[in-house]
């Protein structure tokens, strides 16, 4: 039987500090939390809205890089994470979603299918 697990990565913007108050403290907030956070696994539906890690990875750098203008490293640093969870675990990514910050309805976030037949644990 196959084994599949579902993996967030989020920037948590609820949870920043009230001085963050300017691009430049956004930026180096996003960028922090891209190198400290990690993927983490959930209870959700499915992912649906990308089939490859290519077409999330290009969405994800799409808005942080292009429409928020942050650097272009915060949006790698989770996608290269993952690339490497894929690449340790034996898992084959299935889908994904991405989901940018909202006011008070979501943070940032990453979440992602993971696949992975028995006994294929690297």
């Amino acid at each position: 039987m196959t084994e599949s697990v579902l993996l967030r990565f989020s920037f948590f913007e609820h949870e920043w500090d009230e001085d963050i108050d300017s691009p430049e403290k956004a930026d180096a907030e996003l960028l922090r939390r891209a190198t400290e956070g990690t993927w983490f696994e959930v209870e959700d539906v499915d992912p649906d809205e990308f089939d490859t890690i290519e077409a999330l990875a290009e969405r994800v750098e799409e808005v942080i890089g292009g429409e928020w203008d942050a650097p272009a490293t915060v949006a790698r640093l989770p996608l290269d994470r993952l690339r490497t969870l894929i690449a340790e675990g034996g898992w084959t990514f299935v889908a994904g979603e991405f989901s940018d910050f909202e006011g008070h309805h979501n943070d940032t976030e990453l979440l992602v299918k993971l696949t992975r037949a028995p006994g294929s644990r690297a």
